[in-house]
């Protein structure tokens, strides 16, 4: 007989399924939901109801829209855990795209649309603990597209790493966590220019078991 197994959505509520701020400078930056200054949606320590433990998987979805403009720039999307939530912004990266140079050419809405997997490999407060590998999609604006052909959009594709496997961190995922803050969940992206505008408008997180 198979295992039965359940998936369920963990940050439920409109301030965390919905629109976060928008990039449109030179930075990197936060751009799924953050309710309040600093805050991104908790993962509770381990020990506790709802909490990290070892074998824990969590899906993260994300999808939004970019723009461009004729000023070449780079773009990288990253997934990050604050270490600090609710209290100061101190990040550690759990996976990252390559950087996406996105010429000068004008692209106005086009969609795009993350997927990683979060597993939790150990419940403690050294070593590695965390292990994330994903991949980002950004599709064609064209109403008619054409297979093959490089004048429909971006259309690409970009795993989280880059290269290899597994990103595997080092978070604090004990019961009591760093200074009995729990972890929070942040999709980030860092601009080199201010030739776009990255918009997030929905964010889920499922609990898999």
């Amino acid at each position: 007989m198979a295992n039965q197994t359940w998936a369920g959505l963990a940050n439920w509520g409109t301030a965390w399924t919905g629109a976060g701020t928008a990039l449109s400078s030179a930075a990197t930056a936060t751009i799924s939901p953050q309710p309040s200054a600093n805050y991104d949606f908790p993962v509770q320590n381990g020990g506790l109801y709802g909490g990290w433990y070892t074998g824990l998987i969590l899906r993260v979805t994300a999808r939004g829209f970019l723009t461009t403009t004729a000023t070449a720039g780079t773009l990288i999307w990253l997934l990050a855990a604050n270490t600090a939530n609710g209290a100061s912004a101190t990040y550690t990266t759990l996976a990252t795209t390559g950087s996406l140079t996105t010429t000068t050419s004008v692209f106005t809405g086009i969609q795009w649309r993350l997927e990683a997997f979060i597993r939790c490999t150990g419940v403690a407060s050294s070593g590695n603990t965390v292990s994330t590998q994903g991949e980002l999609t950004i599709g064609s604006n064209a109403t008619a597209p054409t297979l093959a052909t490089t004048t429909n959009g971006l259309a690409l594709w970009l795993p989280m790493p880059a290269v290899s496997g597994e990103t595997a961190v080092a978070l604090n995922t004990a019961f009591g966590g760093t200074g009995g803050v729990p972890l929070g969940l942040a999709l980030r992206c860092t601009q080199a220019t201010s030739a776009c505008t990255v918009q997030l408008t929905q964010w889920v997180i499922e609990a898999l078991d």
